[in-house]
């Protein structure tokens, strides 16, 4: 069955650019329709993705001043998403999708974290989570906060792990997501790097805006409301919750 990559948003109606070719990495969302303008605005190691055409909302009702804030000096909608280029030296290539511009954030050595890229990342290497948040804003390393992925935990462990309080803690849990870590951190830098995790027994919440409205998890939000876990993720010692990664090759 053909897959391809898309992308757009809520005030785009929906589609701007569209992958109509093979391409190699799942980020790829193509190259921009016919009918759409397309504008990158160099956002740190990546860009900003806007456009402007037909497909895009003159504006939001009743509301001149979200309206002016969506919107640049060309008319452009910007979409506060990061992308980058499939192939530097082939435009036709297309883009790929780096995650959303508000999420990231610089580790106190000043190194900017892509979260999207991170996260992308982490789950591809480590199947038995859902679901992570990033953080380490201000902090000397990346550290994160996981879902389990009740599917594979069940396959991985026989059943679901009760949870001690807010946190899930399980030996054979623990050693795969400390195996995931020693795969998966060797292959990048210190801003993607992910030095401790911590798996949550509490689903994201959306009454309370841990979920928005278009269903994927607000990464500020998470954070902001456990704190407490954050915490624990930079605690000296580590708490014996904590899945610790390696030494840095």
């Amino acid at each position: 069955m053909p897959v391809t990559g898309s992308w757009g948003a809520t005030e785009t109606g929906p589609a701007v650019t569209t992958a109509h070719f093979g391409y190699p990495d799942a980020r790829c969302i193509g190259a921009p329709l016919p009918g759409t303008e397309v504008k990158l605005v160099p956002a740190e190691d990546a860009y900003e993705i806007r456009a402007k055409g037909p497909m895009v909302t003159p504006g939001y009702f009743a509301r001149p001043d979200l309206t002016a804030e969506a919107f640049d000096d060309q008319g452009f909608y910007r979409s506060g998403d990061a992308v980058g280029l499939a192939d530097p030296g082939n435009a036709n290539a297309g883009l790929v999708f780096r995650g959303r511009i508000a999420e990231d954030f610089k580790l106190a050595t000043g190194t900017f974290v892509r979260v999207g890229a991170v996260r992308t990342a982490l789950l591809s290497c480590a199947p038995v989570l859902s679901d992570v948040v990033i953080a380490g804003e201000g902090r000397a390393y990346v550290a994160a906060l996981a879902w389990l992925n009740p599917a594979e935990a069940r396959k991985l462990l026989g059943g679901e792990p009760p949870p001690q309080g807010e946190l899930i803690v399980h030996e054979t849990l623990h050693k795969v997501l400390v195996q995931a870590l020693a795969g998966y951190n060797p292959t990048v830098g210190s801003a993607a790097r992910i030095e401790r995790l911590l798996v949550m027994a509490r689903p994201a919440d959306l009454d309370t805006g841990e979920i928005t409205d278009k269903g994927y998890i607000n990464q500020r939000t998470v954070l902001a409301r456990r704190s407490p876990l954050v915490e624990m993720l930079y605690a000296d010692p580590a708490p014996a919750a904590a899945v610790l990664a390696g030494p840095a090759a």
